[in-house]
């Protein structure tokens, strides 16, 4: 199969298994919906697609796999030679999002979903197994971090089922996992969600200091007010709700 160089740049490992495809679509519940296809590649799981779904938009970077897919001629498939990250999902009404993530681009892609998650039924992605369980993580856990954080604020995660290397090409050095992501409400304004973030984004880059140290190294001081029960924890013990209790009162005061 042809890889190309954003293929190998950015570490994507083409499925090689219609079986796995249809579990794949099978765990989407895609039936009679719109669906985009993130990256499809000579199309095995586009196949599998186009029998459940209403119509699919798959999503190639690629010009030559693009080509090669629209040459198929596909039944309900429609091929758009783009960027997934540039590709506007707003207008298409609710859509159902599937794709093999291309490791080096996964975080930017789940951001794109989190901004888009008002028109997102849902999302099967098919992740590298590291990085699915960082997502996956409770507060507590020795991988929770701010990828939990963020991905768990705007998502319920479920955990479908576990892939081989020997089911892709090129044969990657590490399994994958298909996760469901279903949107929940925000909480905040989107003002406040992007402070927020930055805030926890900031404090987990000291995840094993205290909260008290982790906001002196962030922010370069520790603001009066806050609970002193918060700033004894640790980052990676503190729930989304905890956080926004620390990031309120700093915000109310200093901001």
């Amino acid at each position: 199969m042809h890889v190309s160089s954003r293929s190998r740049r950015f570490g994507q490992h083409f499925l090689n298994s219609n079986k796995v495809a249809e579990r794949i679509v099978e765990s989407a519940r895609v039936d009679n919906e719109l669906v985009v296809e993130i990256g499809p590649g000579k199309g095995i799981l586009s196949r599998q697609l186009a029998k459940r779904a209403r119509k699919v938009i798959a999503v190639e970077f690629d010009s030559r796999l693009a080509n090669y897919l629209a040459g198929l001629n596909l039944p309900s498939v429609d091929v758009v030679n783009d960027d997934f990250l540039s590709f506007d999902l707003h207008g298409l009404g609710s859509v159902v999002v599937v794709g093999n993530i291309p490791y080096g681009i996964t975080t930017a892609i789940i951001e794109k979903l989190a901004a888009c998650k008002k028109n997102l039924k849902n999302a099967l992605l098919t992740v590298q197994k590291e990085y699915g369980s960082r997502m996956a993580a409770p507060a507590g856990a020795s991988d929770y971090g701010f990828l939990s954080v963020f991905v768990n604020y705007h998502f319920r995660v479920m955990r479908e089922f576990g892939i081989p290397p020997r089911y892709f090409s090129p044969k990657p050095k590490v399994s994958s996992v298909v996760v469901t992501f279903l949107p929940q409400g925000s909480l905040f304004s989107e003002d406040y969600e992007r402070r927020l973030f930055a805030f926890v984004s900031g404090v987990f880059r000291y995840r094993r200091k205290s909260l008290k140290n982790a906001i002196r190294s962030h922010l370069g001081f520790v603001p009066s007010g806050l609970e002193a029960g918060l700033l004894s924890k640790r980052p990676q013990h503190l729930s989304i709700s905890d956080l926004h209790r620390a990031y309120s009162t700093i915000s109310a005061v200093y901001e």
